[in-house]
């Protein structure tokens, strides 16, 4: 039986973000390659739609969408966005990076 200190305080959030942090990198793996194949087959359709005169793309407000998406108006990115939210809690995000890299390559 272990004792309630084991799971509190930074050894239980290195034990926890782990775990959680192996069960999404596995299930990101799997989910990405689906994903990209969806993306990359959606696109091709598209191009073959715009070869023919189907479609008209406007890839200017495509561009501005995805920039829109990456760069909040006040100039944060999501990167920098994504770092605060890592940081918050360093144990428990740095073994959650750890066990998500570990998944991903299991995955």
């Amino acid at each position: 039986m272990f004792p309630q200190e084991l799971l509190s305080g930074p050894l239980g959030a290195l034990g926890v973000g782990g775990l959680f942090g192996a069960a999404v990198g596995y299930a990101a793996k799997k989910l990405s390659r689906a994903a990209l194949l969806v993306v990359g087959l959606g696109f091709l359709l598209v191009q073959v739609l715009a070869w023919y005169g189907w479609v008209e793309v406007h890839w200017e407000h495509v561009e501005a969408a995805a920039r829109a998406q990456w760069q909040s108006p006040d100039g944060t990115t999501l990167l920098d966005r994504a770092w605060r939210v890592a940081s918050a809690n360093l144990p428990f995000g740095g073994a959650f990076a750890a066990g998500f890299v570990l998944g991903f390559r299991l995955g």
